[in-house]
């Protein structure tokens, strides 16, 4: 028996199973998962976490566990950064 399709609850679209790479942020720290089981929409790319999957990165943040690496991530604010060119990337 095939099994239906889930439909995206954003658009309409397909969900599909994937593997991807999450952020979360938690007060002001940003985590970075990989290898997290996710729906993912193929029309609009709305991701979907099952709360199996959002409870266990939750509680990896609270137990804080040795991470597998850092990163250095920069900030950047549009409100303070100039684009160059005249007008560029503006609608």
């Amino acid at each position: 028996m095939k099994q239906q399709a889930i439909k995206c609850a954003e658009c309409g679209g397909t969900l599909e199973e994937r593997t991807i790479n999450h952020t979360q942020q938690w007060g002001e720290e940003l985590y970075r998962f990989e290898d997290v089981p996710a729906l993912v929409c193929a029309q609009c790319g709305h991701v979907w976490l099952a709360a199996e999957v959002s409870q266990r990165i939750d509680q990896i943040i609270r137990e804080h566990p040795k991470p597998k690496a850092y990163q250095k991530v920069p900030v950047f604010s549009l409100l303070r950064t100039k684009a160059k060119g005249a007008g560029a990337g503006t609608t």
